[in-house]
């Protein structure tokens, strides 16, 4: 196969960026024509065997013919879809939802509308992924077993806890979904009730400051090669896994961990519950809630002191790990790729679905108008919903295009979405957007969102610029009436009838005011 990998940053140390291009890697050794491209330079932090190209964008032309175009990340999965039939079939390769994590709560709409692109093959690599995307989004995924480097993570010699116990931590500290805040809290209560610990932090990006000043030392670790992991592991008494919840796909260096023999205390969430189902059982791990430093603190005293708790741990780690295997893996994966390349020849060329047209090689542009047009074509049969999903998803192809914007924000109200709308409509405002249609649209939303004296100031706004209606002046009297304004609105539906003294709605909003 000819297989393309699109990468946003190739030469930055993440755990999925490192997992995408280990799978390239395996991939071109298998003999498969693997080219990877991004907007970065080549790594520098590991060796890539495959072909590597830098571009500015994703735009067709830069990309090579291919059977498979794989997008890693929600913005490059479109640029996937848009890639046109001779690029290869579309494929999203999800490590993590990144729709459900606090930073990205502003992206949402546009990483939900991603996720219903049509047209478009996932893997995934976890069960709660594979739900995630079947019950959120209607999507049936290719699941496979995640993989672990066993060249590099193997077991040293069973460790006696040293004093300092060395309690390791890994990840960025911004992250918030990663919570290491309530790890740092866990080490303070341990060392406050007498552990002597020592906190060993690796970590891809500069310490934070909020990380200084603890009562206990620290070891820093970072930007650690890959290929040097398994001796950072090895150093440690224990492993602290502190994910807060489900937004977490795998957490490599916990299994990682468990494969060069460290005890592990990691939080009770889907990514570190499901490992059960490979081994059956739960004896690789404490567990703790999460967001609970006192359970952590408790579990790091249990796993750094007793000894039949440290064998039953380490044992049961490394048990865990080996089923988590590279060649597995990209066995696995390939597997997958092949079977959605032919189905793409059983099926012939790729079309749209809701299109009679075959997916072009114009890109993005062409993809976006078949979006268009066929959220226009769903709002005329009333499918309001559909509409208002395919239209936002053409948006975000576009996000520069206003009058997309518009109509997506218009079809998610119609849709009954008005957070949804929103959210458009404030994207309108903040690029200087200042007509009617955007203020009434606003206030509707608002008024939707029970947002009266808001919703009354946006349709003053449309009046202010807009065409002095009788039905603009009756929707600010019902909004201002709402809002407790009852003088405000009398006025509001009066002036609708002087407009249009047979307007009914105004007639019977003005009747049935309270008595003044």
């Amino acid at each position: 196969m000819r297989i393309t990998w699109l990468l946003e940053v190739a030469d930055q140390l993440w755990g999925g960026v490192k997992v995408a291009l280990e799978n390239a890697n395996w991939l071109h050794r298998r003999g498969h024509q693997v080219t990877v491209v991004s907007r970065s330079a080549a790594p520098t932090w590991m060796q890539l065997e495959c072909a590597f190209r830098r571009v500015q964008d994703f735009h067709s032309e830069h990309l090579p013919d291919g059977d498979v175009v794989i997008g890693t990340f929600w913005t490059t999965v479109p640029w996937a879809v848009s890639a046109g039939p001779t690029k290869g079939v579309p494929v999203h390769f999800c490590q993590g939802y990144e729709g459900d994590n606090p930073e990205n709560e502003s992206l949402r709409e546009r990483i939900e509308a991603v996720y219903r692109l049509p047209g478009v093959q996932h893997i995934t690599i976890s069960p709660h992924l594979t739900r995630l995307l079947r019950d959120r989004f209607g999507v049936s995924a290719h699941e496979v077993v995640y993989a672990i480097d066993h060249a590099v993570h193997f077991p040293g010699s069973q460790r006696t806890p040293g004093k300092p116990l060395r309690v390791g931590l890994v990840g960025p500290y911004a992250i918030a979904w990663k919570d290491l805040p309530t790890g740092y809290e866990a080490c303070r209560l341990a060392h406050a009730a007498g552990l002597d610990l020592i906190l060993v932090r690796a970590t891809n990006v500069p310490p934070s400051p909020r990380e200084q000043n603890t009562p206990f030392p620290i070891e820093w670790h970072t930007q650690v090669p890959p290929a040097q992991m398994g001796e950072f592991y090895r150093s440690l008494d224990v492993m602290l896994a502190t994910s807060s919840g489900a937004e977490e796909g795998f957490f490599l260096p916990a299994v990682e961990a468990m494969a060069c023999g460290v005890p592990t205390v990691l939080t009770d969430v889907p990514c570190f519950r499901e490992h059960q189902e490979r081994c059956g059982n739960d004896q690789y791990a404490l567990f703790v809630p999460p967001r609970d430093a006192a359970a952590m603190a408790e579990g790091l005293v249990l796993a750094g002191s007793l000894p039949q708790v440290r064998t039953s741990l380490r044992n049961g780690g490394i048990a865990l790990a080996a089923h988590y295997h590279g060649d597995r893996h990209g066995q696995q994966f390939e597997a997958a790729l092949q079977q959605m390349t032919k189905a793409r020849t059983d099926r012939g060329t790729l079309r749209l679905v809701g299109s009679t047209a075959p997916a072009s090689d114009n890109g993005i542009d062409t993809l976006r108008r078949q979006l268009r047009s066929l959220g226009e074509r769903l709002q005329q049969a009333g499918s309001l919903q559909p509409a208002a999903r395919v239209l936002t998803a053409a948006h975000c192809l576009d996000p520069e295009d206003t009058e997309l914007l518009h109509a997506a924000a218009n079809a998610q109200t119609a849709a009954g979405a008005p957070a949804a709308a929103l959210r458009l409509y404030d994207d309108l405002v903040a690029r200087g957007a200042d007509d009617e249609a955007l203020h009434t649209g606003r206030g509707q939303a608002l008024h939707a969102l029970g947002r009266m004296p808001e919703a009354a100031q946006a349709f003053r706004a449309a009046l202010a610029v807009g065409t002095r209606s009788a039905d603009a002046y009756n929707r600010l009297g019902v909004v201002l009436f709402q809002a407790g304004d009852v003088r405000g609105a009398r006025q509001s539906f009066e002036r609708a009838l002087v407009l249009q003294p047979d307007h009914r709605d105004a007639r019977a909003n003005l009747t049935a005011l309270p008595a003044a």
